[in-house]
């Protein structure tokens, strides 16, 4: 793997690396610190991977180690994830993580489904952070309808990711 490779490696394993975390640690604040400190390790360790191995499993193994120094770190915090707990959880957040990541694909997928005035609403109440009640007033409803409609949107959207999950799982 060359340099630029490796670094592309880095970056595209980003979301999953942070969902890992998040997992074992249900901080989002230091979810984030660790993410970076263990981007760093990646960065400074970029000559000890070893060609041909798996590189994401050598990224999550990199993570976990960050979180258990991160704990070991916090151990004076009341409420710390026991060093040995996040052992045993470990393996089952790196498969959180891909999940995780499958469903936003798949997200990215049913939300191009959708009615092109139903993802305008997506856009604004998510992606520009429109507030309901403004929603609501641009299309002429009360907030209580346009809470509705954005309930019923995001449940067919859960529907759609669900159905392609369970189409991949026996497709």
């Amino acid at each position: 793997m060359t340099t630029d490779q490796y670094f592309l490696a880095v970056t595209a394993i980003q979301n999953k690396l942070h969902a890992y975390i998040l997992s074992l640690l249900a901080d989002p604040a230091a979810a984030q610190d660790v993410l970076q400190e263990t981007n760093l390790v990646l960065i400074r360790k970029a000559d000890d991977f070893q060609d041909g191995a798996n590189f994401e499993s050598w990224a999550y193994n990199t993570a976990r180690f960050q979180v258990l120094a991160h704990l070991r770190d916090r151990k004076r915090d009341r409420l710390v994830l026991h060093e040995a707990f996040a052992e045993k959880l470990a393996p089952v957040a790196e498969v959180m993580a891909e999940e995780t990541e499958r469903r936003i694909q798949l997200l990215g997928g049913c939300v191009e489904r959708l009615a092109d005035e139903h993802k305008a609403l997506l856009h604004k109440r998510y992606g520009k952070e429109v507030s309901i009640t403004t929603l609501a007033e641009d299309h002429g409803k009360t907030t209580s309808a346009m809470k509705q409609v954005l309930y019923r949107i995001r449940n067919l959207l859960g529907a759609c990711v669900e159905e392609r999950l369970q189409e991949g799982a026996t497709g």
